[in-house]
């Protein structure tokens, strides 16, 4: 969608989240007309329509009606609604636009500013935190949005963070990609593929076709940084338009980009000179997958302006992020650790191979019809011990039984990390790392990773 093109619009906002209410807020800053759809009951959201009604939003709560798209001709879709929703049906079949609140969003950015875009199964969090903290150092204005942190539709919305130094670092997900038109990232990273959120997604085949989207609008003159270890992400390669730049741990691939040798991190551009950055075993963050992540983040924040002695210093400072494998608290020679970004195999998988220590493991939430049996050798290799909670808790115990040495199921959070903490001995490593969404119990992974600091601060008063 052109800038222009809104004050000729009106809009409805379907889902009232986050996104949802930050792209209103921007829409109505703009002058245009828009309302908030959402399904929950007005009773349960006393915030959300204190704070639409503060900007003169109207709002409607409860279950759709299709009379709400009387008149109307764009949907912005919150992220969590499916495109089989009826309204979202009903609103296509009149002809409307739907598209997503970072379609909008891009629409408002300034025009000299940089977008960097973020997608990929596991470690988008850390790469857009660490994309941005290199800039920030390098002196740009580098807000983060989208999936991490604000609404990018508040970020663009603040003349502070918007502007022709600003570089936009947004975390994307599948779910925003679905419905965009015109948005495009000067620099696209996908950090990896692995099959995810096939509760919403009929084959995983659509899930890649989603996420695929990223690439769309990109020219020649972008960039698009890959996995070049990550099967799936070759064929993200071979169909971009953009200039690739593929990132590996496996040495040097002989190509422009970033990659492992002799313990380092490497950076080639496409001309010039190749620089060492840092050694491995000075990274501030553990894991292999954290490498990668700093690979992707050391391409993605050079084609964004840094130069390599920015990336450099910048990739040495950062000391991760919130609910990704976070060390919240130690006792007695045990350590409690916060994963609760880990919303899908692969990411539990990456939690567990970071630590050589017997691992007590806190797993489960919401199912994602996700193969619980594709890492039984590392969990009987691994962990010590299963605690399991939520709704997946019978899949997760029936798809491990035998695999560890004792397992138990957990009744709430609080349940969970006393049942772990008593079974913990000196050298233990405690971890809640639950390889599923967190709506069967909380709003979202933040919420969740907050509540397990929360309990660890209660059993040993020095979390952090």
């Amino acid at each position: 969608m052109k800038r222009n093109e809104i004050a000729q619009q009106s809009f409805i906002v379907f889902g009232a989240a986050r996104s949802g209410i930050g792209a209103a807020k921007l829409l109505r800053g703009a002058g245009a007309s828009v309302m908030v759809a959402d399904e929950k009951p007005a009773h349960e959201a006393g915030a959300a329509i204190a704070e639409l009604d503060a900007s003169d939003i109207p709002s409607s709560w409860g279950a759709a009606d299709p009379q709400l798209l009387d008149g109307l001709t764009v949907m912005i879709l919150s992220p969590g609604i499916p495109q089989s929703h009826p309204l979202v049906a009903g609103a296509r079949a009149r002809g409307m636009r739907v598209i997503s609140e970072i379609e909008l969003a891009s629409t408002f950015a300034h025009p000299d500013s940089v977008i960097v875009a973020v997608t990929g199964t596991n470690g988008k969090t850390t790469t857009t935190a660490w994309i941005a903290h290199i800039l920030a150092a390098a002196g740009f204005d580098a807000p983060t949005g989208g999936n991490i942190g604000r609404a990018w539709s508040e970020v663009v919305a603040s003349p502070d963070h918007n502007g022709p130094n600003t570089v936009h670092v947004a975390e994307i997900s599948s779910f925003q990609l679905e419905t965009i038109e015109d948005f495009r990232p000067r620099v696209a990273v996908l950090t990896n593929l692995a099959p995810d959120h096939l509760d919403r997604y009929a084959a995983y085949a659509d899930y890649i076709g989603a996420k695929r989207a990223i690439l769309r609008n990109q020219r020649e003159t972008d960039a698009f940084v890959y996995n070049a270890d990550n099967h799936d992400s070759l064929v993200f390669r071979d169909s971009s338009r953009a200039a690739a730049y593929g990132f590996t741990t496996r040495g040097d691939p002989g190509a422009p980009g970033a990659f492992v040798a002799g313990g380092f991190l490497i950076l080639r551009p496409a001309h010039g000179a190749t620089h060492k950055l840092i050694a491995v075993e000075e990274m501030p963050v553990p894991g292999l997958h954290n490498v990668e992540n700093a690979l992707a983040a050391a391409l993605a924040a050079f084609h964004a302006g840094a130069t390599p002695d920015a990336i450099r210093a910048g990739l040495a400072s950062f000391s991760g992020v919130e609910h990704r494998i976070e060390l919240c608290g130690k006792r007695a020679g045990v350590e409690f650790y916060n994963d609760s970004k880990a919303t899908n195999i692969d990411s539990l998988e990456k939690a567990l191979l970071s630590f050589s220590r017997p691992v007590i493991l806190i797993a489960g939430g919401k199912d994602k019809n996700s193969d619980y049996n594709s890492i039984a050798p590392l969990v009987r290799q691994r962990v010590k011990r299963l605690v399991s909670f939520g709704q997946a808790a019978p899949l997760i115990e029936a798809s491990w039984a035998g695999l560890t040495p004792a397992a138990e199921r957990a009744s709430s959070m609080a349940d969970a990390v006393a049942r772990a903490a008593r079974a913990a001995e000196p050298g233990d490593v405690v971890l809640l790392s639950p390889a599923c969404a967190s709506y069967d119990m909380y709003n979202n992974y933040e919420q969740r990773g907050r509540d397990f600091k929360n309990e660890v601060r209660k059993i040993i008063g020095d979390a952090v």
